[in-house]
């Protein structure tokens, strides 16, 4: 029975954790865009978590294809419209936020870039490839672990599994090694 002074939690699966993880990943570099108009850093800024944006994408392509074991090459050609979407949506981000910014104060933006860029830049970079890197550990052991139940379930369920070597042969059980000439079989 609950008393009302107990609450039931229900615990974050694993699975859960790492789509939390990725989500926290989308939504670093508008959090940085943010504080790059709070600050009022340069508008280059946006330049820079746009290609730190794309840099964050081809790394998580690459472990996605070493994981798949299909190293297939990246294509040039499509890196160019990918940071130019990304540069497109931080920029009207940035507008959004500076326009907000400008209806209750003054603003005047950096003309250079300082320690506070660089430190916006390597955190917002740095917490995205974290996250995106124990996103996939969890997810690569989940998947796992519910590949070997799934695998030994079916052993457990199909005893015919264990039989190797012999073939079914109009409702027969023909094993290998009794009947080694192929040509004997009808």
């Amino acid at each position: 029975m609950n008393r009302p002074g107990n609450t039931l939690t229900q615990s974050t699966s694993p699975l859960q954790t790492a789509l939390g993880l990725r989500l926290a990943t989308l939504l670093a570099f508008p959090f940085g865009v943010l504080l790059v108009a709070l600050m009022e850093r340069s508008a280059l800024m946006i330049v820079l978590l746009a290609a730190a944006m794309m840099g964050v994408s081809l790394v998580e392509r690459l472990r996605l294809a070493r994981l798949t074991g299909n190293p297939g090459p990246i294509a040039m050609s499509a890196l160019l419209p990918g940071f130019a979407v990304r540069l497109g949506a931080l920029a009207g981000l940035f507008i959004v936020f500076l326009g907000f910014l400008a209806l209750f104060r003054d603003t005047s933006l950096a003309r250079g870039f300082g320690l506070e860029d660089a430190a916006i830049l390597i955190g917002v970079t740095g917490f995205a490839l974290a996250a995106n890197a124990i996103s996939a550990r969890i997810a690569t052991t989940e998947v796992g672990a519910v590949m070997n139940t799934m695998n030994a379930s079916f052993r457990d369920t199909n005893p015919g599994a264990r039989m190797t070597g012999g073939d079914i042969i109009e409702g027969e059980f023909h094993d290998a090694e009794d009947d080694a000439d192929p040509t004997t079989r009808r």
